[in-house]
């Protein structure tokens, strides 16, 4: 009887002990993962952050392109249209409305050389450049500091 108690009790130790060596390989691997995760996260952002640069770019010289100024002192992107299409997409992409999103207007000609930035004329282009800062969330990560997505779209005026 003494050999059966003496046995169910090591049993239990055995038990206790592996429980309590689960949770150590638990919290060492916990951390791996975590920073795996907030990775793909980042990840998933930049690619998101970068699309939308690039669609704003494009939205933008679009609507430019076709509404390029009203009124006597015309300047590029001056126009109702062009403002309500900076307005939709500072919306839809993160970080555009902060203070560090650029927005530039150009007008341009076959040869990419700037011209005057007040009427662009027929056949030339209009060259719209949108800036965003990201930031990652990843603690390392984030020591490299902030990354600017940039994107440069050409349009022909008609």
């Amino acid at each position: 009887m003494t050999r059966s108690v003496a046995s169910s009790l090591g049993r239990r130790r055995s038990a206790e002990r592996s429980r309590g060596q689960s949770l150590v390989e638990f919290s060492l691997v916990l951390i791996p993962f975590m920073f795996l995760l907030l990775g793909i996260v980042d990840l998933g952002r930049g690619i998101y952050i970068y699309n939308g640069v690039g669609q704003a770019a494009r939205e933008i010289a679009r609507t430019t392109s076709v509404h390029s100024c009203t009124g006597s002192p015309c300047t590029l992107g001056d126009s109702p249209e062009t403002a309500a299409t900076v307005a939709t997409q500072k919306v839809l992409v993160p970080g555009l409305s902060d203070a560090s999103a650029v927005i530039a207007y150009q007008c341009v000609n076959l040869l990419d050389a700037a011209q005057s930035n007040t009427a662009c004329v027929s056949q030339e282009f209009v060259r719209v450049t949108v800036s965003v800062q990201f930031q990652v969330l990843t603690p390392l990560l984030g020591l490299a500091g902030p990354m600017t997505f940039s994107s440069i779209s050409h349009i022909q005026i008609p």
